[in-house]
């Protein structure tokens, strides 16, 4: 034994012979290492699945992902260590395999696009995802208004500015730039070239240089489609008898959406039908109800000032609402003498009593008192912060309008001296039944083309996008009891006048 152990010692005494064999040892335990970290637990890919192309030029199409690897049963969110692999880089580099795990973060273009598709995926609820597209300052793949913070840029915050002045399309840039519009007019690249993280979210992937991360907005329904302003109709045959039916027209050699549906404005007329190189403005009539949508292919004929509009044809009209309302009424006294019916939100007995009738709508109080929230820290159209939320605000503001909201139901109930309950439910279900049942009390015979007239704006301008929802449940056990019991006892008040008690939806919650 001490033999071999003197020979083993002058083997290595010798200066080539030791370098050399310390240089294999550690090159066969570096090429263990990796040969372990590429096995464990590495997703497959299809042999025969295509590289990721280049697209073509599109125009508001929505568009499959060209990116995607068929990597997402080894990239699922889901916190089991042993079904993420690392698959680029070695053990001992970057953060603790916990928290790599987690956070799905290996090192990559590829990972980091992979990563984002995640986060996005999650967010399908208000937005879709359709793909990385080329931008740069020449040519603008989204070509309406745009933003940019260069500190709290993050996806949701892009979704909800664009989807608030009316565009289809929200896409994000260099991590901080905000970019809105109808049509997109570029080409689609690879997923990998979109690996920015959000400025003011990390994981979450913002475009790259020169590169759009692209969202398709997606709105409640389809007569909700807004151009700026206006909201989007469909497209209409020329109605027969087009001056009675659309009795202001002027022609428009260059022309474009904007220009129609501004003249349209002006002149207050809350419909613009585009026909080519002829802009229609009217009301929505037994002559022209918008009742029957053609094929939006037979208005796809080119604007002459902006070549990515559709304008119509002079057979095929593209037709637009306008911001104008009517609701002219609002800004009269009530005692005038020019109206037959007013909003107000009064509860007191002796102004409750200086009403002949009254129309009592109704609503869910835990969407009354979130809406209101709503409007009380964030404006007409807009919404509360987190903060507000989060806060001492929330809870103060339901103890003091939840008793409010029964308070006023059982005021009109006892006071009133003939009132028509309609549930707000109800209302949104079914209109023209509500609506006739409002008529009736009001003793005004039912008109058609006026009903046509509210039917045209129950989608109207005033009112919140709908894309912006809170991600979790504000109401507390507490507040829901609360709640809970003002419901019982307006239900039990409705009930004891032989009135319909309130809609089963409103509770249990």
């Amino acid at each position: 034994m001490a033999k071999l152990w003197f020979k083993f010692q002058r083997y290595f005494r010798r200066k080539p012979v030791r370098f050399f064999t310390f240089l294999v040892l550690y090159l066969t335990a570096g090429s263990l290492v990796f040969l372990h970290s590429g096995f464990v637990g590495q997703p497959a890919v299809s042999q025969n699945q295509a590289n990721p192309a280049v697209g073509v030029p599109v125009e508001g199409a929505e568009l499959t992902f060209l990116g995607d690897l068929n990597l997402g049963r080894g990239f699922r969110d889901t916190g089991e260590v042993s079904s993420i692999a690392r698959r680029y880089g070695p053990w001992f580099k970057g953060k603790d395999g916990n928290e790599r795990a987690k956070l799905g973060d290996y090192g990559g273009a590829w990972s980091r696009a992979l990563k984002g598709r995640v986060v996005r995926e999650k967010e399908e609820e208000r937005a879709k995802y359709i793909g990385c597209y080329l931008d740069d300052t020449q040519s603008r793949a989204l070509r309406g208004v745009s933003f940019f913070d260069y500190k709290k840029m993050t996806v949701f915050r892009c979704q909800d500015n664009c989807a608030e002045r009316g565009y289809l399309y929200a896409g994000l840039e260099f991590g901080a730039e905000c970019y809105c519009g109808h049509k997109i007019q570029a080409a689609n690249v690879s997923e990998a070239e979109c690996d920015m993280d959000c400025k003011g979210e990390r994981g979450s992937v913002c475009g790259g240089a020169n590169r759009l991360s692209v969202y398709r907005l997606q709105l409640a329904q389809e007569s909700a489609r807004r151009y700026g302003s206006a909201v989007f109709r469909g497209c209409f045959r020329r109605p027969d008898n087009l001056s009675l039916a659309l009795p202001v027209t002027a022609a428009m050699p260059n022309m474009s959406v904007d220009k129609c549906v501004d003249f349209c404005t002006e002149k207050e007329y809350p419909l613009a039908a585009l026909a080519g190189t002829a802009c229609h403005c009217g009301f929505p009539t037994t002559r022209f109800p918008l009742h029957e949508r053609e094929d939006e292919q037979l208005c796809a004929q080119k604007c002459s000032a902006e070549e990515f509009e559709s304008c119509g044809t002079p057979s095929y009209f593209i037709v637009y609402q306008t911001q104008v309302q009517g609701f002219k009424g609002e800004r009269d006294h009530w005692r005038s003498g020019r109206t037959i019916c007013i909003k107000t939100h009064e509860s007191g007995q002796k102004e409750i009593e200086a009403f002949d009738a009254a129309i009592l709508l109704i609503r869910n109080p835990y969407k009354a008192l979130m809406a209101e929230f709503n409007r009380k820290y964030g404006g007409h159209i807009g919404f509360a912060a987190h903060a507000h939320w989060k806060g001492k605000e929330w809870p103060e503001f339901v103890r003091n309008y939840a008793p409010w909201w029964a308070t006023h139901t059982l005021d009109w109930l006892k006071f009133g001296k003939k009132v028509l309950v309609v549930h707000f439910e109800d209302l949104k279900r079914d209109l023209f039944v509500q609506l006739g049942r409002m008529v009736g009390l009001l003793g005004v015979a039912v008109r058609e083309d006026r009903l046509l007239c509210v039917e045209s704006q129950k989608d109207g301008n005033f009112k919140r996008s709908g894309l912006r929802k809170l991600e979790y449940d504000p109401y507390t056990a507490d507040m829901q009891r609360t709640i809970s019991a003002y419901i019982k006892t307006v239900d039990a008040a409705l009930r004891g006048r032989n009135l319909t008690g309130v809609p089963d939806d409103y509770y249990p919650r």
